[in-house]
């Protein structure tokens, strides 16, 4: 039968399911298997994690069909709703070789794990997919470490197969913490490591337990991989259906440790050049605060407006202050500005003398923007 009419036989199923209301999925036939289907990351960074979903193959039916979770609607409201942390996910059906060879397209892999299940067990399993796709459960709120893609392809068996999957211990003898398990993948994209690290509080250096490692790919196909099913191995067959492309590291002056570092040296030369001749050069703090207000407003919205969780208790407050903004006019006022810069000044020493200590593990780059604004507390200490 040709690719087209194995879609169009495939879309009538579909409506015709929904259609009709019916509370039951098609009965598979023995000759059916159930798949999860893994993904190698991708260079763009909403894809730098990999991807996962589970393959339904029916030869019988002429059903060959993705399950995906890592869907979502592109309308009007995206935007507002990613930043509020309120953005449903969704669960959407593709055609196999549809999915494939958008994965090709893009020089990722595909690592197909077949799973030892019995035809109760695959329906069971089934009967669970085809529920969760009605319009009125296939929509979940997202949550990049404990309900995404990966995570809640865990949870399907868990709830459809009820408890008889085992999983095996995956925990690491270093112990990482969830932001040491995403630094892993994001050696390739320094400004999104950056820019992660510096929104993401306190719960992303929470130590990530077996079951959590599996909201990464990656560690879900590893606990497949070592889970087994009534004593017996879950995975029956394993096979590399796309060879990645690969992603390479690189490095540049213009990526943030580097690029910070030289900003912290011009700047530093400027001061020098000022503090000789006994001027300020306020228009640089001016610049600084703004800048510095600003990413602090960014994390104090993270914090407390949205519902984000990760983004609670946020140690990068401590340098970057919302209220530097508010704060431009004591800049012109000697007792004020000197006041507001010891304070803020001290804080910054503390902060990199326990740099180490913290329970947050700040990103490296903020160590020049701390010493930057550290220099320029020192300058306005020094002069009148």
């Amino acid at each position: 039968m040709s690719n087209w009419i194995k879609h169009i036989a495939l879309v009538v199923c579909l409506l015709a399911v929904q259609l009709s209301g019916r509370s039951e999925a098609p009965i598979l036939s023995d000759e059916a298997s159930i798949s999860l289907i893994t993904c190698s990351p991708g260079n763009e960074l909403y894809s730098l994690f990999g991807h996962s979903a589970m393959r339904v193959t029916d030869p019988e039916m002429n059903m060959d069909i993705v399950f995906n979770y890592g869907t979502f609607s592109f309308n009007e409201d995206f935007y507002f709703n990613f930043a509020m942390g309120k953005l449903n996910y969704q669960l959407s059906v593709s055609p196999y070789d549809r999915f494939v060879r958008a994965y090709h397209d893009e020089g990722r892999g595909i690592i197909e794990q077949t799973l030892n299940l019995d035809s109760t067990q695959r329906q069971a399993v089934f009967d669970f997919l085809d529920w969760n796709y009605q319009p009125e459960n296939k929509y979940y709120l997202y949550d990049f470490f404990y309900d995404n893609c990966s995570s809640i392809l865990r949870d399907v068996l868990d709830t459809s197969l009820q408890g008889q999957v085992v999983f095996a211990d995956l925990t690491e003898p270093t112990s990482p913490s969830f932001r040491n398990i995403i630094d892993r993948y994001l050696i390739y994209h320094p400004w999104g490591d950056f820019g992660i690290d510096l929104g993401l509080g306190l719960p992303c250096d929470k130590i990530a337990s077996s079951r959590e490692y599996m909201f990464l790919p990656d560690k879900l196909l590893e606990a497949y991989d070592h889970a087994t099913i009534n004593d017996a191995p879950l995975v029956e067959t394993k096979k590399t259906v796309l060879e990645p492309v690969g992603l390479t590291e690189s490095w540049s002056l213009t990526q943030p440790i580097p690029l910070f570092w030289i900003l912290f040296g011009v700047i530093a030369l400027l001061s020098a050049i000022g503090y000789r001749k006994g001027r300020l050069l306020k228009g640089i703090d001016v610049m600084l605060f703004v800048i510095y207000g600003a990413v602090g407003a960014l994390i104090f919205f993270l914090w407390f407006i949205t519902d984000h969780n990760a983004t609670a208790n946020n140690f990068n407050m401590l340098w970057a202050w919302p209220t530097h903004i508010l704060a431009i006019p004591l800049l012109f006022f000697q007792k004020t500005r000197k006041a507001y810069w010891i304070i803020y000044g001290g804080l910054l020493v503390l902060t990199l003398i326990t740099f180490p200590f913290l329970p947050q593990m700040l990103h490296m780059a903020t160590i020049p923007l701390m010493m930057t604004m550290l220099l320029r507390a020192f300058v306005n200490w020094k002069l009148d």
